[in-house]
């Protein structure tokens, strides 16, 4: 059965290392509201059951779920969608919930208190070793009962290239992780000014040189057309040199989501601000800050928050963000004035060695464990692969049909007045977490609810933001998800991480705005990153690289 999964792993081998288009569908809901269950409530042994558990269960069984709860409402009060979640599949979730803020250490606590009273499922804060719980016998290897009633998880395992990470250094699986759909849909990057690009007679630039040509135009000509030539600044990001990291993409680099650490063509894995790409990166953007083409205040905003004040003061070009803040971000430029202003997001730039953009994980780091004290572990999986279901996507993320949603024919949904419009001045967010939608986990993220939640956006921002995620899509790259560490190479990690990421950053601005000079400064750079442990925190990454692609095998 084990091998049953590594196949799995296998085929998406090529996926989670090259950009490209991720689609498909998960399978059906092992659900049907008419016809009766295959098996009993009660728990038939895993090597005595042949055939998947199917929903409703004959006899109703109740299910402990510890998770960190919504913010908007509580889980614990038998919210509108798990009503109808029971409903469909008898199974009864008693949800044992902690604030947000406060999960990790509770749950943590509770865990290193061990005994038999934990709950069945939970959601296990990132830093337990999932081997070590299970080598206690804490938790259980999930595998053979995801091979039995796992359809709807092994299919969305196939979707999404980072799930061999979940396989342990033991060689189990001990947890099933939410799936982000939606990683791929409008995401981090480029946003200009389409009206200063009017002004200046450019075309929405595609290459690094193109983007330099239009950077330069927006210094030298009265871009905001105020009268002032001197007054915009071309590129601005949000507050540290990690923000400006977009621009290595088109170095073949994974600064973000993957942190630097990524495979070379030999499966040897590298630390990428180290590397020769990451050297001509920091050397067009000192270029361009010498130029006065990135703003001087950069380093020492603090967040996005201080650049947006500039962009919407008419005084940014280009600007790193999420599209989803333009609708705000026009409004404001309009009440300050600017009535003709345009933002636009646009495809990741062509650059000497890539073209491409890294979307945030489509797999979440913290998963749901099962614990050895649950009695009906079988289902408990079946129920996890109904919440992964398409049924199960639909209600988590849009809540109860007819009533916060209707389903068009063409596929797409569309938010109910009750959701878009509530008396009480909530967010839809804030609805549907009411429902008891948009839970932390184990579900589907779908991309059709970020589309559904464009419906306040103007038309042709709305429109840009869906071409906008058409035209990135075939750049998108996933961060590369490794698997958990061991407790050795957790010390090492901790020993080394922290300073290593500190010094990095701080050398790369320096680099940028010209206080080190990567001319002459880089070996030592290199050496200072050696001196700090670099080549030990390499061994671990290959490790946990080496133990992911044996899952394929």
């Amino acid at each position: 059965m084990k091998k049953s999964l590594k196949r799995v792993a296998a085929s998406v081998l090529a996926l989670a290392l090259t950009a490209g288009t991720l689609t498909g569908c998960s399978k059906s809901a092992t659900s049907s509201s008419a016809a009766p269950a295959s098996t009993s409530a009660s728990s038939t042994a895993q090597s005595e059951q042949t055939e998947p558990i199917t929903f409703p269960l004959t006899e109703p069984v109740e299910l402990t779920i510890a998770a960190s709860d919504l913010g908007a409402a509580s889980l614990a009060d038998n919210l509108p969608v798990w009503q109808e979640i029971e409903r469909r599949t008898n199974v009864k979730v008693n949800w044992d919930v902690t604030a947000a803020a406060q999960y990790v250490e509770v749950m943590k606590l509770r865990v290193s208190a061990g005994g038999g009273n934990l709950p069945d499922i939970m959601l296990l804060p990132n830093g337990l070793s999932l081997a070590e719980l299970g080598s206690q016998g804490m938790i259980l290897p999930l595998e053979d009962y995801i091979e039995t009633n796992g359809d709807n998880i092994l299919a969305a395992y196939e979707k999404f290239p980072n799930m061999r990470a979940l396989t342990s250094a033991d060689g189990h699986i001990y947890s099933i992780n939410s799936m982000n759909e939606a990683a791929y849909f409008s995401p981090y990057g480029f946003i200009v000014r389409k009206d200063w690009l009017d002004r200046v007679g450019l075309d929405i630039p595609t290459t690094i040189e193109e983007w330099e040509e239009v950077m330069r135009a927006f210094k030298a000509q009265d871009a905001n057309g105020n009268g002032n030539p001197n007054d915009e600044v071309p590129y601005s990001a949000g507050g540290t040199v990690w923000y400006t990291t977009y621009w290595g993409n088109a170095w073949g680099l994974h600064m973000i989501q993957s942190s630097g650490w990524y495979p070379d063509e030999n499966g040897q894995m590298q630390y990428e601000y180290l590397s020769d790409n990451a050297r001509e990166w920091l050397t067009w953007l000192n270029k361009m800050y010498s130029e006065g083409l990135i703003d001087p205040e950069f380093m020492t905003l603090g967040d996005e928050a201080k650049m947006f004040e500039k962009v919407v003061r008419d005084e940014i070009g280009v600007f790193t963000a999420n599209p989803s803040n333009i609708p705000t971000l026009l409004a404001t430029l309009q009440a300050n004035g600017v009535k003709d202003a345009e933002l636009v997001a646009v495809a990741p730039p062509k650059g000497p060695h890539a073209q491409a953009t890294e979307v945030i994980g489509d797999m979440a780091v913290d998963g749901y464990v099962v614990s050895s004290s649950c009695e009906n572990p079988d289902i408990a999986i079946a129920f996890i692969n109904y919440l992964l279901s398409d049924e199960g996507a639909e209600l988590l993320n849009f809540g109860i049909e007819g009533e916060t949603y209707n389903k068009n024919s063409d596929g797409t949904y569309t938010l109910t007045e009750v959701v878009t419009n509530d008396p009480n001045g909530r967010s839809p967010k804030e609805v549907l977490e009411s429902y008891g939608c948009w839970i932390n986990g184990p579900t589907m993220k779908l991309e059709a609810r970020e589309e559904a939640l464009l419906f306040s956006y103007p038309d042709d921002v709305r429109q840009n933001i869906l071409d906008y995620t058409d035209e990135t899509r075939p750049y998108a790259t996933p961060g590369l998800m490794l698997p958990a560490q061991t407790a050795e190479e957790s010390e090492v990690v901790s020993g080394v991480k922290g300073e290593l990421s500190t010094y990095v950053y701080e050398m790369c601005g320096k680099f940028v705005v010209g206080t080190a000079s990567v001319e002459t400064d880089w070996q030592s750079y290199l050496d200072g990153a050696e001196a700090l442990g670099v080549a030990r925190l390499q061994e671990v990454r290959q490790a946990q690289y080496d133990r992911l692609m044996a899952n394929a095998e």
